[in-house]
């Protein structure tokens, strides 16, 4: 056996005594909505993203008048240093590839990662409330097409270790119109990506309001709602986090204003602002200010 194949299956063993830990047999079939029952199953209003995806920069915010870059093992920038995520393939983006892949990992959840289930290209551009045309047909097809042509290798020190070589989509196949442009869709997700899920480490947006939010928005709201006590938060690590190539101070900083208007409007956040050093200081609930014993009524 080689020192790689050595590593490889004690990775493998790794990752499987963690799901053990989280309750989770890893040779039984695993199934989203069954194994998360209270946080999926019939929840049609939710969708869902693994907290070590959600502070990392694996979704851009990038001009969409730029060229998006291929990236060859490149280290992404991840809001926790016990965090590393290696990605390979075209840069993907908040606005169009972030939405594609919650809304199919919800067309997969009540089935066994690993086997296949199906659904249309219209069904898709509607349910990420794009208009329905050619132009965004063909849009959510290329998504589909950069989420399969990726490899994504994680590795959380505090957690399962490596999750293995993973792409977004597996793999999939397609049913071709007249003019042989898929209009079907079948797609298998890696049965790895439990591990990501495992111990309920998944953030879970409500779906109406999160994907009408603007791209640095959506990405503030990945990072709020992956913590239920957010910590401040510098805009510069914001950035960073949104794979942002701004890097005027004044300019970014007026962006990430928008940004927070937008999720204190949606009631992603009952308070946020951007304190005097360049943070955002927010809160997802109000809380309550109890009055010290020593006042006095005026």
């Amino acid at each position: 056996m080689s020192n790689d194949q050595g590593t490889g299956q004690i990775d493998k063993i790794q990752r499987s005594a963690y799901l053990s830990s989280k309750g989770i047999k890893p040779t039984a079939q695993l199934q989203l909505d069954l194994i998360f029952p209270d946080t999926m199953g019939d929840r049609d209003d939710m969708r869902h993203i693994p907290n070590d995806y959600a502070r990392s920069a694996i979704f851009t915010i990038s001009n969409k008048r730029e060229p998006r870059r291929t990236l060859m093992r490149e280290k992404l920038f991840h809001y926790n240093e016990h965090v590393s995520i290696l990605y390979s393939g075209i840069e993907l983006r908040a606005e169009d590839d972030e939405l594609v892949w919650l809304q199919i990992l919800k067309y997969g959840e009540g089935v066994p990662l690993g086997e296949p289930f199906e659904f249309s290209i219209k069904r898709l551009v509607r349910d990420v409330n794009w208009s329905k045309n050619g132009r965004n047909y063909d849009r959510a097809r290329e998504c589909i097409t950069r989420l399969r042509a990726n490899e994504v290798l994680a590795l959380n020190k505090k957690a399962y270790g490596k999750s293995g070589s993973i792409s977004l989509i597996q793999n999939y196949t397609a049913i071709n119109d007249a003019d042989g442009k898929p209009t079907q869709y079948r797609v298998w997700i890696d049965p790895n990506l439990i591990v990501l899920f495992a111990g309920n480490t998944f953030t879970s947006h409500t779906w109406e309001l999160y994907r009408d939010l603007s791209p640095v928005a959506r990405r503030l709201a990945d990072y709020i709602e992956s913590h239920q006590y957010p910590y401040p938060l510098t805009i510069e690590k914001f950035r960073k986090m949104c794979g942002s190539n701004n890097e005027n101070t004044r300019s970014w900083k007026q962006t990430v204003k928008k940004a927070c208007a937008e999720v204190k409007e949606a009631k992603i956040a009952a308070f946020i602002r951007i304190d005097d050093n360049d943070q955002i200081c927010c809160a997802r609930e109000q809380i309550a200010i109890k009055p010290s014993n020593d006042t006095k009524d005026v």
